[in-house]
């Protein structure tokens, strides 16, 4: 094992270690990227966290940092640098929450994905078993990285054997790699001490010892590395070696997909809101496309001073298209102005079913998604009872052989393709003067008597003298004749 089996000997043998590999992913601006992220126009925003009785930078955008804001700034000098800078408190809870979700998002990748509380922020998915499915861990490094990026969130990534050498090796550099665990073991040997998830006194004794290297830590003996440091050290440092198991229990997936985000600046009407909202429906979407899930209804409450604003979407074709979905909002939401500011929204998926893809039909690619993208408009902007379908029912008379239908619902009934689709309101009087039409091309229709709207009627097609067909047919009490649609 070279310079690992020189310092410890050949006892620390890589057959006590488990056979894994473990791809980590570091958010290294996490807390100012999901801030930069609802915003509709960049403006510089930092980060601040009290520090006993003052407050100090902990991160910034790219504005800020162009401006010369940098962490462990106090506000004050922050903003007499730059007026303009907008500070906000951290919120770790709401960074913890993006981070069980985005953990759902992993699980595309490998059957195990872990939280890494001790390098907050930062997630571990196992990938032994499944890097081959995606090209190898490049393909779902390449892949991850433009999840992220698509999401508007900096994000680093380490391979390692272990989950928490992976995500040291994440926080060192982007995409810091160690395939094998005897690489792995002469590696993390070079490790910073610094980059060491330890209690902020046992850091600054090692630096006061003088000890800047994880190999320095290694050939301390064990007891008084222990009595000095306490047992957690030297188990943390087996952990990242790979020498004991690091065993971590495997993040759920969450049983609702929703989501909640306090808005950057306070909002009164759709404009103020679209933005963010487009940025969760691109998350929440995301989360039904790793379940294999579609929306059928979806749920947005407005968070305001007091109380709340809830408004409903329901659909009729479930959908994860957040473009789409983000049209029909608008749509619904327009003209529809707050009450009072709103501080922060909540959405949520609310019907959720099994998701099978598009099947090919009669349409060509993506007309007919496209047609029932611009009906759920209609429904949206209109109201639910506006926009409908058509669908046949069995029944002789044709003025009573359809019946009105929510758009793309299934009818058992069948059409009778010898007849016109537009029929007009009421049948329109005709000259009697018509050619008579051979006996072998009339429908005869007779029937109704039990509803005491009977009809006895021979229909025909004539053709007009432009090449158009209508649908005529003759009274048989009266002999009269009648125009009742037309083909297309």
């Amino acid at each position: 094992m070279g310079c690992f089996a020189a310092i410890f000997g050949p006892s620390t043998a890589a057959s006590r270690c488990i056979d894994m590999l473990w791809l980590a992913l570091h958010f290294p601006s996490l807390g100012v990227d999901l801030l930069d992220r609802l915003l509709p126009e960049p403006v510089p925003v930092a980060l601040v966290d009290s520090a006993g009785s003052r407050q100090r930078v902990m991160q910034m955008n790219a504005l800020a940092h162009e401006a010369g804001i940098r962490p462990g700034m106090g506000t004050a000098a922050a903003l007499a640098l730059l007026p303009t800078l907008r500070l906000c408190a951290r919120d770790r809870a709401g960074e913890m929450a993006h981070l069980r979700r985005w953990a759902a998002l992993a699980y595309a990748y490998g059957p195990q994905v872990v939280l890494l509380p001790e390098c907050f922020p930062a997630l571990a998915l196992e990938l032994e078993g499944s890097a081959h499915l995606f090209a190898g861990v490049e393909g779902v490094a390449r892949r991850l990285r433009r999840l992220f990026q698509d999401l508007g969130v900096a994000v680093q990534v380490g391979i390692a054997p272990t989950p928490l050498g992976a995500a040291l090796l994440a926080q060192r550099q982007d995409h810091g790699c160690c395939i094998t665990l005897e690489q792995w073991q002469r590696d993390c040997l070079d490790l910073p001490i610094a980059l060491l998830p330890l209690p902020e006194a046992t850091r600054r004794d090692l630096a006061a010892l003088g000890l800047s290297q994880v190999k320095a830590l290694w050939v301390i003996p064990r007891k008084q590395l222990s009595r000095r440091f306490g047992p957690s050290l030297g188990q943390l440092l087996d952990r990242l070696a790979g020498i004991t198991p690091d065993p971590r229990p495997s993040l759920a997936f969450a049983p609702k997909v929703a989501m909640t985000v306090q808005l950057p600046a306070e909002a009164e009407s759709w404009p103020g809101l679209r933005f963010a909202l487009r940025r969760v429906l691109q998350d929440l979407c995301e989360q039904l496309r790793v379940r294999a899930q579609a929306a059928q209804a979806w749920r947005l409450q407005l968070i305001l001073p007091e109380g709340q604003m809830t408004f409903s979407l329901s659909l009729r074709r479930p959908s994860r298209d957040a473009e789409a979905l983000l049209a029909l909002w608008q749509s619904h939401l327009e003209g529809k102005p707050s009450t009072a500011p709103i501080r922060a929204l909540r959405l949520a998926a609310v019907d959720l079913t099994a998701y099978d893809g598009q099947q090919q039909g009669w349409w060509e690619e993506g007309q007919e998604e496209a047609l029932w993208s611009f009906v759920e408009r209609l429904r949206a902007r209109l109201g639910d009872g506006t926009v409908a379908g058509v669908a046949p029912v069995a029944e002789h008379r044709p003025e009573r052989a359809w019946r009105r239908v929510a758009p793309g619902e299934v009818s058992a009934g069948g059409g009778n393709a010898r007849r016109p689709l537009w029929l007009l309101p009421a049948p329109l009087p005709l000259p009697a003067s018509l050619p008579a039409p051979p006996p072998d091309q009339l429908e005869r229709i007779e029937g109704g008597w039990w509803d005491g709207r009977d009809v006895a009627r021979d229909y025909f097609v004539l053709r007009r003298p432009d090449g158009s067909r209508c649908w005529v047919y003759r009274d048989l009490r009266s002999g009269g004749y009648f125009l009742h649609g037309y083909f297309a």
